[in-house]
């Protein structure tokens, strides 16, 4: 009884830590964010995204292509609930409750089911509309069912496990990689048991697992899923050549100083080229996943994805993670699920460490490895408890005031420094912009584009089978030089010097930090106030 209401508070808990003012915290909609919001407020009237994809796998967007069961997500809150804001994030709100419902069932412990209900990196993610939050939820759920499938040996729980894998990467396109890891751990770890799997079982869920997956193979074929690793993969490094041309000249330059037409030597072409700098590369962003400095103390230095001044874990956790290895060290002939996590944490930096284009850990990417640091704190808290049963109440101490330093600092001290990074006063400005609907309105662009922020909050409606392309387009002239929508709506820079190319009655809303270039023939209409320290307050202008 006591389990039930402890699972049920922390449940209450986890929820009220996802819920609480989720428009507004983080400040704004980011872009991307935005961008989902759009896709599927298209989807439900087109059902297509907003190109005139049919049903997409991968809904193209902007200069990318982007998986499609999140924009699905919102695209069901959206009927429902009309609040923009809310409809995008609350997606995520919902998988990272389950993800704490299924921690407990996968372990039958409140304990990290309360950890994950806490964490840092677990909050941050349940509150904004990245599709990371469900890809944990469906690995999660996969990992449970194969546990089910374990003690029971039923097919229905294998199919059900196979489902939830394969629905990952229609989430998150790093667990395209990552289930193969997953794959392998399972094959290995549960190797005894699987010698014994009815072959009829293996064949069935083969075949499941197959069709599920056919629509992401073909789609990838065709190119679009493998869209945006191509070009941030760090195989396709452009100065790779140069790098290693300049690093085998260091070393004629130093053994052959002032000749010419040395060619490069044995050991200077072994120790540098292509092949070693992705090497090197893939070594230095694989460790850095394990950084202390990124899971314990700053974070990720991205505002989005992390938080500046705090880790994306607690100090805490570092020791405990430390017990919670040599506990399941110690029981890994028996502990099977422990030894699962453990290899999960080894192989969840590898998609990540493939790419180039982050200068540090990247958060999202590596979100795969928490639910195995969930596991081995908790694993570490049993271990102490084992040593020195009293010591959960020093431990549960110990985080009720981590977490309570924690929540302070995302209410208060985190939206002030962010505000910038999550695009705030962009929605304002839209919705200000909204109130002149017969004049041509020209959004500068020196802050960030305004485009998706405009089609999402005018809100732009397609019509059925149309497509983004047939309204927006490159423009410039004397005046201007960016995008423009219908002739009437301008999206670029503006030559204050000159504005005799664009329409006399032309709105200009522009950032307070652009002011200073304006000429004096335009008059302020309106002000859109920033809202918090770090951020960029708008105004209106036309001209007088």
């Amino acid at each position: 009884m006591i389990e039930k209401i402890s699972f049920l508070l922390i449940l209450i808990l986890a929820i009220f830590f996802r819920i609480w003012h989720l428009s507004s915290l983080p400040p704004a909609l980011y872009y991307d964010e935005i961008d989902a919001g759009y896709q599927a407020q298209n989807f439900i009237q087109n059902n297509s995204d907003y190109y005139g994809n049919k049903f997409p796998i991968h809904f193209r967007s902007f200069g990318d292509y982007r998986t499609s069961l999140y924009i699905y997500s919102v695209a069901l809150t959206q009927k429902f609930i009309p609040n923009p804001d809310l409809s995008v994030r609350l997606p995520s709100v919902i998988f990272g409750v389950v993800s704490v419902v299924l921690m407990y069932l996968i372990t039958k412990s409140t304990i990290p089911c309360l950890l994950l209900a806490i964490s840092p990196w677990a909050i941050h993610y349940s509150r904004i509309a990245f599709e990371a939050s469900g890809m944990i939820m469906v690995i999660l759920a996969g990992i449970y069912f194969w546990k089910k499938y374990h003690q029971k040996s039923l097919l229905r729980h294998l199919l059900l496990s196979v489902f939830f894998f394969a629905l990952s990467p229609y989430f998150y396109s790093t667990s395209k990689l990552f289930l193969i890891f997953i794959a392998i751990t399972i094959f290995f770890i549960y190797f005894s048991f699987i010698k014994k799997i009815k072959v009829s079982h293996l064949l069935i869920a083969g075949l499941f697992g197959i069709l599920l997956m056919t629509p992401l193979l073909i789609d990838t074929i065709k190119g679009n899923s493998g869209f945006r690793f191509s070009y941030i993969s760090i195989f396709t490094e452009p100065q790779l050549a140069q790098t290693t041309d300049y690093l085998r000249y260091q070393d004629i330059y130093t053994t052959h100083h002032g000749q010419t037409g040395v060619s490069p030597s044995f050991s200077s072409r072994f120790f540098h080229n292509k092949y070693s700098l992705i090497v090197q590369k893939f070594l230095t962003n694989y460790f850095s996943s394990f950084s202390t400095d990124f899971l314990f103390i700053h974070g990720d230095q991205n505002f989005r994805h992390g938080f500046g001044t705090h880790g994306l874990l607690y100090y805490f956790d570092f020791f405990l993670i430390f017990f919670g290895l040599i506990n399941v060290i110690k029981n890994r002939r028996r502990d099977h699920l422990g030894m699962l996590f453990t290899w999960i944490l080894v192989f969840a930096p590898i998609p990540f460490a493939l790419t180039r284009d982050s200068t540090g850990p990247h958060a999202t990417r590596l979100i795969l490895m928490l639910p195995s640091f969930v596991y081995l704190v908790y694993q570490g808290i049993l271990y102490l408890q084992y040593l020195y049963k009293p010591s959960l109440y020093f431990i549960l101490a110990v985080y009720a005031m981590s977490f309570a330093t924690f929540w302070h600092y995302y209410n208060f001290e985190y939206p002030q420094t962010s505000a910038m990074d999550w695009n705030t006063g962009m929605k304002e400005s839209v919705l200000v912009a909204n109130k002149y609907p017969n004049n041509p309105l020209l959004f500068s662009d020196s802050y960030i584009s305004f485009v998706s922020f405009f089609l999402y909050y005018h809100p732009y409606n397609l019509s059925a089978n149309d497509s983004i392309k047939n309204h927006l387009s490159e423009y410039s002239n004397n005046s201007f030089a960016g995008q423009v929508l219908d002739n009437k709506y301008y999206f670029g820079r503006v030559n204050w010097a000159n504005l005799s190319d664009l329409p006399q009655n032309t709105i200009y809303i522009i950032p307070k930090s652009e002011e200073k270039l304006i000429s004096k023939d335009l008059k302020k209409i309106d002000d859109i106030d920033k809202k918090y320290i770090n951020s960029e307050a708008f105004s209106l202008y036309t001209i007088e």
